[in-house]
Protein backbone atom coordinates (compact mmCIF):
# COMPACT_ATOMS: atom_id res chain seq x y z
CA UNK A 1 0.00 0.00 0.00
CA UNK A 2 2.81 2.58 0.81
CA UNK A 3 4.36 1.80 -2.57
CA UNK A 4 1.31 2.42 -4.20
CA UNK A 5 0.93 5.73 -1.98
CA UNK A 6 4.64 6.82 -2.89
CA UNK A 7 4.27 5.98 -6.90
CA UNK A 8 1.02 8.10 -6.90
CA UNK A 9 3.08 10.62 -5.13
CA UNK A 10 5.97 10.66 -7.37
CA UNK A 11 3.70 10.83 -10.35
CA UNK A 12 1.81 13.62 -9.34
CA UNK A 13 4.92 15.28 -8.52
CA UNK A 14 6.13 14.63 -12.08
CA UNK A 15 2.93 15.83 -13.84
CA UNK A 16 3.52 19.30 -11.86
CA UNK A 17 6.76 19.53 -12.56
CA UNK A 18 5.65 18.74 -16.12
CA UNK A 19 2.90 21.13 -16.18
CA UNK A 20 5.33 24.16 -15.16
CA UNK A 21 7.71 22.99 -17.39
CA UNK A 22 5.24 23.31 -20.12
CA UNK A 23 4.29 26.24 -18.87
CA UNK A 24 7.72 28.01 -19.18
CA UNK A 25 8.52 26.89 -22.47
CA UNK A 26 5.54 28.53 -23.73
CA UNK A 27 6.55 32.01 -21.75
CA UNK A 28 10.09 31.98 -21.82
CA UNK A 29 11.81 32.15 -25.47
CA UNK A 30 15.71 31.75 -25.65
CA UNK A 31 16.82 31.52 -29.17
CA UNK A 32 19.47 32.78 -30.91
CA UNK A 33 19.15 34.64 -34.28
CA UNK A 34 21.04 37.04 -36.50
CA UNK A 35 20.37 40.91 -36.71
CA UNK A 36 22.37 43.10 -38.98
CA UNK A 37 24.30 40.31 -39.82
CA UNK A 38 25.62 39.73 -36.19
CA UNK A 39 24.85 37.14 -33.82
CA UNK A 40 22.21 37.70 -30.71
CA UNK A 41 20.45 35.84 -28.23
CA UNK A 42 16.94 36.21 -27.36
CA UNK A 43 15.16 36.29 -24.45
CA UNK A 44 11.62 36.99 -24.08
CA UNK A 45 8.18 36.48 -21.88
CA UNK A 46 4.97 37.44 -21.73
CA UNK A 47 2.95 36.82 -18.43
CA UNK A 48 -0.70 38.67 -17.62
CA UNK A 49 -2.91 38.29 -14.75
CA UNK A 50 -5.20 40.92 -12.98
CA UNK A 51 -2.61 42.39 -10.61
CA UNK A 52 0.13 42.99 -13.49
CA UNK A 53 1.65 42.13 -16.66
CA UNK A 54 4.91 41.79 -17.77
CA UNK A 55 6.66 41.88 -20.69
CA UNK A 56 10.47 41.68 -21.90
CA UNK A 57 12.18 41.36 -24.68
CA UNK A 58 16.07 41.07 -25.01
CA UNK A 59 18.21 40.61 -28.67
CA UNK A 60 21.89 40.51 -26.44
CA UNK A 61 24.85 40.18 -28.92
CA UNK A 62 27.35 37.17 -28.70
CA UNK A 63 30.04 38.92 -28.78
CA UNK A 64 32.91 35.95 -29.29
CA UNK A 65 35.57 37.10 -26.08
CA UNK A 66 33.04 35.96 -23.23
CA UNK A 67 34.46 38.49 -20.96
CA UNK A 68 33.71 41.65 -23.88
CA UNK A 69 30.15 40.12 -24.29
CA UNK A 70 29.82 40.17 -20.16
CA UNK A 71 30.29 43.88 -19.91
CA UNK A 72 27.98 44.59 -22.99
CA UNK A 73 24.95 42.70 -20.97
CA UNK A 74 25.69 43.64 -17.33
CA UNK A 75 26.05 47.17 -19.03
CA UNK A 76 22.25 47.14 -20.30
CA UNK A 77 20.31 45.20 -17.44
CA UNK A 78 22.59 45.20 -14.64
CA UNK A 79 20.96 46.79 -12.62
CA UNK A 80 18.29 43.91 -12.09
CA UNK A 81 19.75 40.74 -13.52
CA UNK A 82 22.92 39.29 -13.81
CA UNK A 83 24.11 39.04 -17.21
CA UNK A 84 26.13 35.59 -16.85
CA UNK A 85 22.98 33.76 -14.88
CA UNK A 86 20.07 35.39 -17.31
CA UNK A 87 18.62 32.38 -18.43
CA UNK A 88 18.15 30.81 -15.31
CA UNK A 89 17.04 34.06 -13.69
CA UNK A 90 14.61 34.50 -15.95
CA UNK A 91 13.03 30.89 -15.50
CA UNK A 92 13.16 31.10 -11.87
CA UNK A 93 10.73 34.36 -12.45
CA UNK A 94 8.55 32.85 -14.83
CA UNK A 95 8.28 29.73 -12.70
CA UNK A 96 7.46 32.31 -9.73
CA UNK A 97 4.86 34.06 -11.71
CA UNK A 98 3.04 30.73 -12.85
CA UNK A 99 3.33 29.05 -9.23
CA UNK A 100 1.54 31.99 -8.16
CA UNK A 101 -1.10 32.07 -10.71
CA UNK A 102 -1.49 28.18 -9.87
CA UNK A 103 -1.97 28.76 -6.30
CA UNK A 104 -4.45 32.15 -7.33
CA UNK A 105 -6.64 30.43 -10.11
CA UNK A 106 -8.76 33.77 -9.86
CA UNK A 107 -5.84 35.77 -10.86
CA UNK A 108 -6.68 34.76 -14.51
CA UNK A 109 -10.56 35.51 -14.08
CA UNK A 110 -11.70 36.66 -17.88
CA UNK A 111 -13.84 39.50 -15.25
CA UNK A 112 -11.28 40.48 -13.29
CA UNK A 113 -8.58 41.33 -15.77
CA UNK A 114 -11.55 43.06 -17.89
CA UNK A 115 -11.53 45.68 -14.90
CA UNK A 116 -7.70 45.35 -14.21
CA UNK A 117 -7.03 48.96 -15.27
CA UNK A 118 -9.77 50.64 -12.76
CA UNK A 119 -7.49 48.86 -9.68
CA UNK A 120 -5.22 51.20 -8.59
CA UNK A 121 -2.94 48.53 -7.64
CA UNK A 122 -2.60 47.17 -11.24
CA UNK A 123 1.04 47.08 -12.96
CA UNK A 124 2.19 46.87 -16.21
CA UNK A 125 5.67 46.87 -17.39
CA UNK A 126 7.82 46.01 -20.57
CA UNK A 127 11.18 45.91 -21.55
CA UNK A 128 12.72 45.83 -24.41
CA UNK A 129 16.56 46.11 -25.34
CA UNK A 130 17.55 45.74 -29.24
CA UNK A 131 20.53 46.76 -31.54
CA UNK A 132 20.01 50.29 -33.93
CA UNK A 133 23.11 50.08 -35.64
CA UNK A 134 26.25 47.31 -35.74
CA UNK A 135 29.32 47.79 -37.35
CA UNK A 136 32.43 46.07 -37.21
CA UNK A 137 34.18 47.97 -34.29
CA UNK A 138 30.77 49.36 -32.59
CA UNK A 139 27.21 48.13 -31.51
CA UNK A 140 24.56 50.47 -30.82
CA UNK A 141 21.78 49.58 -28.43
CA UNK A 142 18.78 50.66 -27.31
CA UNK A 143 17.18 50.35 -23.41
CA UNK A 144 13.38 50.92 -23.66
CA UNK A 145 11.24 50.35 -20.44
CA UNK A 146 7.53 51.61 -20.12
CA UNK A 147 5.23 51.30 -16.61
CA UNK A 148 2.28 51.69 -15.74
CA UNK A 149 0.25 51.81 -12.27
CA UNK A 150 -3.37 52.04 -11.84
CA UNK A 151 -4.78 55.12 -10.87
CA UNK A 152 -1.81 57.11 -12.86
CA UNK A 153 -3.07 58.86 -16.35
CA UNK A 154 -0.96 57.42 -18.55
CA UNK A 155 1.98 55.16 -19.20
CA UNK A 156 5.69 56.16 -18.39
CA UNK A 157 8.44 55.44 -20.88
CA UNK A 158 11.31 56.17 -22.63
CA UNK A 159 14.54 54.95 -24.40
CA UNK A 160 18.28 54.75 -23.92
CA UNK A 161 20.88 54.80 -25.93
CA UNK A 162 24.53 52.92 -25.54
CA UNK A 163 27.15 52.28 -28.01
CA UNK A 164 29.63 49.73 -26.78
CA UNK A 165 33.11 48.84 -27.97
CA UNK A 166 32.96 45.20 -29.65
CA UNK A 167 36.58 44.93 -29.11
CA UNK A 168 36.71 46.19 -25.33
CA UNK A 169 32.98 46.48 -24.35
CA UNK A 170 33.62 49.92 -23.20
CA UNK A 171 30.40 52.00 -23.17
CA UNK A 172 31.36 55.19 -25.13
CA UNK A 173 30.68 58.71 -23.61
CA UNK A 174 29.50 61.47 -24.86
CA UNK A 175 32.74 62.89 -23.42
CA UNK A 176 34.65 60.37 -25.38
CA UNK A 177 33.29 61.98 -29.06
CA UNK A 178 32.65 65.60 -28.34
CA UNK A 179 36.09 67.76 -27.59
CA UNK A 180 35.94 69.63 -24.33
CA UNK A 181 35.70 72.96 -25.59
CA UNK A 182 33.18 74.75 -23.94
CA UNK A 183 31.77 76.98 -27.28
CA UNK A 184 32.20 74.10 -29.43
CA UNK A 185 29.71 72.21 -27.27
CA UNK A 186 27.36 75.21 -26.91
CA UNK A 187 27.22 75.52 -30.80
CA UNK A 188 26.11 71.60 -31.00
CA UNK A 189 23.77 71.92 -28.08
CA UNK A 190 21.86 75.16 -29.90
CA UNK A 191 21.67 73.22 -33.32
CA UNK A 192 19.99 70.47 -31.40
CA UNK A 193 17.74 72.86 -29.72
CA UNK A 194 17.12 74.40 -32.91
CA UNK A 195 16.29 71.09 -34.38
CA UNK A 196 13.88 70.67 -31.51
CA UNK A 197 11.63 74.02 -32.08
CA UNK A 198 11.94 72.76 -35.97
CA UNK A 199 10.39 69.32 -35.13
CA UNK A 200 7.62 70.86 -32.54
CA UNK A 201 7.11 73.83 -35.17
CA UNK A 202 8.11 76.36 -32.22
CA UNK A 203 5.49 76.64 -30.22
CA UNK A 204 6.93 77.79 -27.00
CA UNK A 205 4.94 76.19 -24.56
CA UNK A 206 6.03 72.69 -25.52
CA UNK A 207 9.48 73.07 -24.95
CA UNK A 208 10.89 72.75 -21.13
CA UNK A 209 14.58 73.95 -22.13
CA UNK A 210 15.53 76.21 -19.57
CA UNK A 211 19.51 75.79 -20.59
CA UNK A 212 20.17 74.60 -24.05
CA UNK A 213 23.07 72.88 -22.75
CA UNK A 214 20.61 70.55 -21.35
CA UNK A 215 20.08 69.31 -24.86
CA UNK A 216 23.69 67.59 -24.48
CA UNK A 217 22.01 64.68 -22.18
CA UNK A 218 24.33 61.96 -23.01
CA UNK A 219 21.66 59.89 -24.32
CA UNK A 220 23.28 58.88 -27.85
CA UNK A 221 24.21 56.91 -30.36
CA UNK A 222 25.57 57.05 -33.95
CA UNK A 223 25.71 55.26 -37.47
CA UNK A 224 28.02 55.60 -40.01
CA UNK A 225 26.73 58.82 -41.73
CA UNK A 226 25.03 60.53 -38.25
CA UNK A 227 25.25 61.44 -34.20
CA UNK A 228 21.87 60.95 -33.08
CA UNK A 229 20.23 62.11 -29.85
CA UNK A 230 17.31 61.05 -28.18
CA UNK A 231 15.07 62.12 -25.37
CA UNK A 232 12.29 60.71 -23.08
CA UNK A 233 9.12 62.11 -22.57
CA UNK A 234 9.06 65.44 -20.49
CA UNK A 235 12.57 65.80 -20.71
CA UNK A 236 12.90 68.45 -23.21
CA UNK A 237 9.17 68.95 -24.53
CA UNK A 238 6.17 68.25 -23.23
CA UNK A 239 4.34 64.30 -23.39
CA UNK A 240 2.84 64.91 -26.18
CA UNK A 241 5.89 65.23 -28.18
CA UNK A 242 6.71 62.13 -27.53
CA UNK A 243 10.55 60.95 -27.56
CA UNK A 244 12.08 63.80 -29.86
CA UNK A 245 14.95 62.26 -31.74
CA UNK A 246 17.69 64.03 -33.44
CA UNK A 247 20.21 63.78 -35.49
CA UNK A 248 23.52 65.63 -36.37
CA UNK A 249 25.16 64.82 -39.85
CA UNK A 250 28.89 63.85 -39.09
CA UNK A 251 30.14 66.31 -41.82
CA UNK A 252 28.39 69.14 -39.56
CA UNK A 253 30.03 67.67 -36.79
CA UNK A 254 33.16 67.29 -37.84
CA UNK A 255 34.90 70.22 -36.28
CA UNK A 256 33.32 69.77 -33.00
CA UNK A 257 34.48 66.23 -32.13
CA UNK A 258 37.45 65.01 -30.50
CA UNK A 259 40.52 64.12 -32.66
CA UNK A 260 41.31 60.87 -30.73
CA UNK A 261 38.11 60.10 -29.64
CA UNK A 262 36.28 56.99 -30.92
CA UNK A 263 34.11 58.67 -33.16
CA UNK A 264 36.33 60.87 -35.10
CA UNK A 265 38.75 57.46 -35.91
CA UNK A 266 35.49 55.91 -37.17
CA UNK A 267 34.42 58.27 -39.22
CA UNK A 268 37.26 59.93 -40.77
CA UNK A 269 40.03 57.97 -39.73
CA UNK A 270 43.25 58.83 -37.83
CA UNK A 271 43.87 62.39 -37.31
CA UNK A 272 46.19 64.24 -40.04
CA UNK A 273 49.35 65.41 -38.50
Amino acid sequence: MKRVVLFILVLLLAVRCFAQSSSQQKNLIIADTVVYNTNFRKFSFEFESAEFSKKIYFLLPLVEDVAVRQMIWDSIIGWQYSGEMLELELQEEVSMYMERVADNPELIDAEKMDERYSDVEYYESSWYVTPTFVSDEYIALTNYFSEFNGGAIHHQWGEVAYVFSLSTGKQISQDDILDDIGSHRYLIANKLYELLQKNLESDPDELFVDNVMQMLNGNFYFTEKELIYKYVPYEVACYAAGEPTLSLPKKWLKPYLNVDGPLYKYWFGKKKK
